[in-house]
């Protein structure tokens, strides 16, 4: 990490890409786990929640199976770069679908409302780090 008086400190793109993994993995799996909260965090009532627990396992596994690939390609068993590519696309369009739900009072509450640019945070480094990545291969 290089750090000038003049610029903030950017991690490496491999500590990067290991964080985003592992932080996709982590929420995928705790998803997964627990389909009826993480939709009810997100401001759906629980007869909803309940309905479509599993659309929102297919999610969970979706996120958990991308960050594992990624964990593993980025300790050493291939290029982690499609696998931040995907999670990146992925979070991009869970910003605009998320963002769409919240428009339409479909999506309420605070954890719906934080979890917008969190995921376009999420796909802006996601895409940073795979361009970083890919220029030292």
């Amino acid at each position: 990490m290089k750090l000038d008086r003049h610029q903030l400190p950017i991690p490496e793109p491999e500590a990067l890409a290991l964080q985003l993994a592992l932080g996709r993995t982590v929420a995928g799996t705790a998803l997964l786990a627990a389909p009826v909260l993480g939709l009810r965090l997100l401001g759906a009532d629980s007869a909803t929640a309940k309905r479509v627990t599993f659309l929102t396992r297919m999610m969970a596994v979706r996120d958990a199976a991308i960050g594992a690939g990624a964990l593993a390609a980025a300790r050493g068993h291939g290029s982690p770069v499609p696998w931040i590519i995907a999670g990146a696309a992925s979070d991009a369009v869970d910003t605009v679908v998320l963002t769409q739900a919240l428009r339409e009072g479909r999506a309420t509450g605070l954890t719906a409302r934080l979890t917008v640019p969190i995921s376009a945070s999420a796909a802006a480094i996601g895409i940073v780090t795979a361009i970083r990545l890919r220029g030292r291969a």
